[in-house]
């Protein structure tokens, strides 16, 4: 499994948040993600072999929003 932070710009309320969650966790290969409007970022847990960085970034800019900044 692999952790990936990423800052997202976009986001006005909570109900993004929930959005961009939702948009990650039907992604194959994510466990697990957590999505914060007052921080502004996501956390991703994944498994590598499923998924990789570019489709989750790819997923959450479906949504219309913007990933700024990936760790």
């Amino acid at each position: 499994m692999k952790t990936l932070v990423v800052t997202i710009e976009g986001m006005h309320c909570d109900g993004c948040a929930e959005t961009i969650k939702a948009l990650l966790d039907v992604e194959a290969g994510v466990k697990a993600s957590t999505v914060s409007f007052k921080e502004g970022r996501a956390r991703v847990l994944y498994d590598p072999a499923s998924v990789d960085e570019k489709s989750l970034v790819a997923a959450i800019e479906k949504g219309g929003y913007k990933v700024t900044s990936t760790a």
